[in-house]
């Protein structure tokens, strides 16, 4: 009597199909935790426009005692990247106090905790989701 050997080759489904399971799970763990890494990272564009719109509003204070609108300072309404959007906030008849606000736009829109970032006249860092909330340890970092 011969027998006759058959060679498997190739994945049977139940092996197939385990596999893309554990791929699924796998990204839904680590598509969340890579989109909030990069929103945090989006936040330094933020950073970086109100620190220089707050060096521009110093110099131009020193120059015509008052602070200026952003346009009057030279600096563009969008932050450098493009996912804020940059305002600036003067209180006083001419002027006296100023804040100057990013509001997340594009994609950086659904950063849940980061929405709103501001920095006043006098150094004072917010964040959060909007302008009355302070977790600026958290926006700021």
């Amino acid at each position: 009597m011969i027998t006759i050997k058959h060679q498997n080759k190739g994945f049977t489904l139940i092996e197939l199909m385990i596999t893309v399971a554990i791929v699924g799970i796998l990204a839904a763990i680590a598509y969340p935790s890579y989109t909030a890494s990069v929103q945090k990272s989006r936040r330094a564009d933020a950073q970086v426009a109100l620190m220089e719109i707050a060096q521009r509003q110093e110099s131009y204070f020193l120059r015509n005692r008052s602070y200026g609108s952003i346009t009057a300072l030279g600096y563009s309404t969008s932050s450098p990247d493009g996912y804020y959007t940059l305002s600036i906030n003067t209180t006083g008849t001419t002027g006296f106090t100023a804040t100057a606000t990013a509001t997340a736009s594009k994609p950086q829109a659904h950063d849940a905790s980061c929405q709103v970032m501001t920095l006043d006249d006098r150094g004072a860092k917010q964040g959060g989701v909007s302008v009355t909330t302070t977790t600026a340890n958290t926006c700021w970092k």
